[in-house]
């Protein structure tokens, strides 16, 4: 389905929520942890209830928008950690998908790795997202 976007923010936010439904569904199982999670998001972000369940059932209908500043894509890539540990549980799968998003999201070639594997060991309970843009920061 096509969105009748109301903004580039509107495009931004449905685009960043398909990545944390992307994020929550590449284990092939969607807890009630990240369901939870998911719902504080859309909230957040302002996604109807219809866009929400569109979403739920087909996040590649939305194309990750990569035109965002630096500090932007940093504190999008910190809400999607915090699907990745939303069920306590990292599996393969949510790595992979946090990869292809990292990286269409425009970040250096070169750090996605370097990126990834920092946030993966970054304790989002204790690290608020200021000190997980700076430790982002010192990785490029």
């Amino acid at each position: 389905m096509s969105y009748p976007y109301k903004s580039s923010e509107n495009k931004r936010n449905l685009s960043h929520f398909a990545n944390i439904v992307r994020i929550a569904k590449s284990d092939d199982q969607v807890s009630s942890e990240e369901v939870e999670l998911l719902s504080k998001v859309a909230k957040k972000y302002k996604i109807t209830d219809q866009q929400f369940e569109e979403i739920m059932n087909d996040p590649e209908q939305i194309p990750t928008i990569t035109q965002l500043d630096l500090e932007e894509r940093i504190e999008r890539l910190y809400e999607l950690m915090q699907m990745v540990e939303a069920d306590r549980v990292i599996e393969k799968a949510e790595v992979n998908t946090l990869k292809k998003i990292v990286t269409g999201l425009a970040f250096p070639y070169n750090a996605i790795d370097k990126i990834v594997m920092e946030s993966l060991k970054t304790d989002l309970d204790i690290t608020d997202l200021d000190r997980f843009k700076r430790d982002i920061l010192k990785l490029l």
